[in-house]
């Protein structure tokens, strides 16, 4: 296993407690924040690109929950989605890990 590798997991669990955060409906927390910024560093340092939509608009999603202004139906509708992207980032990077 290489240092990518290993790298690329780590990141990888940091967006599973990202996940379990938004499933417990916390919100205001910065760890979203935290796990993409951590993911595009990452994926801007390795030759292992994710899907850029995904990436930077679970960005935005994140921001919008972040920044609660919104209703609860509408934030359940974003979280929704929010948790959806990080769920396609997770798969893509233990994909990519177990691929090769």
């Amino acid at each position: 296993m290489s240092a990518t590798n290993l790298t690329a997991l780590l990141v990888a669990c940091l967006a599973v407690l990202t996940v379990i955060f938004l499933l417990r409906k916390r919100y205001d927390s910065n760890l979203p924040l935290l796990f993409y910024f951590i993911a595009i560093t990452f994926t801007s340092a390795v030759d292992r690109p994710l899907n850029p939509f995904v990436l930077y608009s679970g960005l935005v999603l994140a921001l919008l929950l972040r920044f609660e202004f919104m209703g609860k139906g509408f934030t359940k509708f974003i979280a929704f989605f929010a948790t959806s992207a990080l769920a396609v980032i997770i798969w893509e990077m233990v994909s990519d890990v177990f691929a090769t």
